[in-house]
């Protein structure tokens, strides 16, 4: 008897904090609207079918199966998206510059260069672009606060994956972890001075972790990996809590 095929899922951990944690942002941020909804299974299957798409080009010889997944996934995103966009039609936007950012990932999935540090910014940048979608899907419209959440973020998950390269593909690099502990250090400084300290208070918690884990350190990836989905829920709810009552 043929052994059931498993679900094809993402299991990079990471990369779901980089869109769950901009789209909770944006939708928390704004005003109720239905696009919300759509929004969400939308975003979700988007990136379920982004998945095994980026696999077919890895594993060309498998291919077909990899594509099929793609093919369901993407319809299930389709149908969401089609009332979405019939309520909030400037998303497209929004969506051509994911599929653009997507399209140079598929690049570097072919030439089987994934962890190229440039690759990494471009799939953030893109990931984290749902807090662009739900701010829109909330106001109706974008503006500069809408990018400025979405550099907010781009500024936090970049440095999140310095820290966690320098202490599990790069922990012989010491010069990577000098990087990440500089830049945990100068983004809230720069925001402080620049912005307001509130904002640059959604960053201290990452400041602290990179500061205090040494590149050495013991710790399983799971305990790392809950550190890191702590420090990203506080920072969160801080952006929720200041853009929701302080208008930051």
């Amino acid at each position: 008897m043929k052994a059931q095929q498993r679900v094809v899922i993402p299991h990079e951990h990471g990369a779901w904090m980089m869109w769950l944690v901009p789209l909770a942002i944006g939708l928390a941020s704004t005003p109720w609207h239905l696009s919300k909804l759509p929004l969400v299974g939308a975003v979700l299957f988007a990136y379920l079918a982004s998945y095994p798409v980026l696999q077919s080009l890895r594993y060309p010889q498998q291919r077909a199966k990899w594509l099929r997944w793609a093919v369901g996934y993407g319809a299930v995103a389709a149908v969401f998206a089609m009332p979405l966009l019939v309520m909030r039609p400037q998303l497209l936007w929004v969506a051509v510059a994911a599929l653009v950012g997507f399209a140079v990932n598929a690049s570097f999935a072919r030439r089987r260069d994934e962890r190229h540090l440039f690759n990494d910014l471009v799939a953030m940048a893109g990931l984290n672009l749902a807090v662009v979608a739900a701010y829109v899907a909330g106001t109706g419209y974008w503006d500069k606060q809408a990018w400025l959440l979405w550099a907010t973020c781009l500024l936090y998950f970049f440095g999140s994956a310095l820290h966690v390269k320098s202490l599990i593909r790069e922990r012989h690099n010491r010069p990577l972890k000098r990087v990440a502990i500089a830049y945990a250090l100068v983004v809230p400084a720069i925001l402080s001075i620049l912005l307001q300290p509130l904002l640059a208070a959604a960053y201290l918690p990452a400041a602290i972790r990179t500061l205090v884990i040494p590149q050495h350190h013991a710790y399983k990836a799971i305990v790392l990996g809950v550190i890191e989905i702590a420090c990203s829920v506080w920072f969160a709810v801080w952006l929720i809590v200041i853009y929701r009552f302080f208008g930051v």
